[in-house]
């Protein structure tokens, strides 16, 4: 495909994609009001990774550590995680993701889940499966390149 085409059709991708991503994420965000973007990505980290440190999680999300604090905190004040110091050096600070913090993410997760499947149940079973073997593709692909 000539560079010309495929300018014009990262245009088009680009303002589609926008435009639906902001819907898609004013409704999931419309529906849980008790997490921003970050904190329902930090939560999902920890309930995955398990313990981590706060610069394993800053790490991950590409941020500074001093970043990651705030929103820890935030995240503690609402009783989502749990924060402990290592006993063999106390600088070191483990988060976990607290019980009260896998309730409310399972809740996110199902309404998120819900407003998702009321976009895609408009699209038929090779319109799912051909989106599914896209983004499929495109993750595979290295961002170093």
């Amino acid at each position: 495909m000539e560079s010309k085409e495929l300018e014009q059709y990262v245009e088009k991708l680009q303002q589609i994609f926008l435009l639906t991503m902001r819907r898609i994420s004013k409704q999931t965000t419309d529906c849980e009001p008790k997490l921003t973007g970050p904190q329902f990505y930090i939560l999902q980290l920890l309930r995955k990774k398990g313990r981590s440190t706060v610069s394993s999680l800053a790490e991950e999300m590409t941020v500074k550590p001093s970043a990651i604090t705030a929103m820890i905190d935030r995240l503690l004040k609402q009783g989502y995680v749990l924060r402990d110091r290592d006993e063999q050096d106390r600088r070191v600070v483990f988060i976990q993701i607290s019980e009260e913090g896998n309730e409310t993410l399972d809740e996110t997760l199902e309404k998120r889940k819900q407003v998702l499947m009321k976009y895609l149940s408009h699209l038929d079973r090779e319109e799912l499966d051909s989106l599914v073997s896209i983004f499929r593709k495109l993750s595979r692909i290295d961002s170093k390149e």
